[in-house]
């Protein structure tokens, strides 16, 4: 059995991304420890988002065998909302950079809104790739000639 690594890789990005927003929203009101978490936890976030990224395509085969043809609008959805998420949170991490060496006042209003809408982007990544992962196709076909 061959497990593609992409499965395996993206509950990292994940994980920081969202502890990166927490300890981002926290250092509001306790700044320092809490600021330069959020840093690190958005740097090493969006790397490990990154390399989840370019490994999506390993796990085409697994969905086109489970999924045949609807394959393609899935892992596009899937994908464009990988790639908003990934732009969103490395605009967060180049403004939180910024501020260390020019801080303007716009830009902690500006990096609460991007992380808002960065976890927002990150729900629906993650809602598609699990609909591919954990939905069966007969199930899918099912609800949708339900409703």
């Amino acid at each position: 059995m061959n497990t593609p690594i992409h499965p395996l890789l993206v509950h990292f990005p994940i994980a920081l991304l969202i502890f990166g927003v927490i300890f981002q929203f926290i250092a509001l009101w306790k700044k320092d420890f809490f600021n330069k978490m959020a840093l690190y936890l958005f740097g090493s976030g969006f790397v490990m988002g990154i390399v989840s990224y370019m490994t999506g395509d390993s796990a085409i085969p697994d969905a086109r065998e489970k999924w045949g043809q609807a394959t393609r609008s899935m892992v596009e959805t899937h994908e464009h909302y990988a790639l908003i998420t990934m732009i969103i949170f490395g605009a967060i991490l180049f403004l939180k950079l910024l501020m260390y060496f020019k801080p303007f006042k716009w830009m902690m209003p500006l990096i609460i809104v991007l992380c808002t809408a960065g976890t927002t982007t990150l729900t629906l990544t993650g809602h598609y790739g699990g609909k591919m992962v954990y939905n069966s196709p007969a199930k899918t076909s099912a609800q949708t000639s339900a409703k």
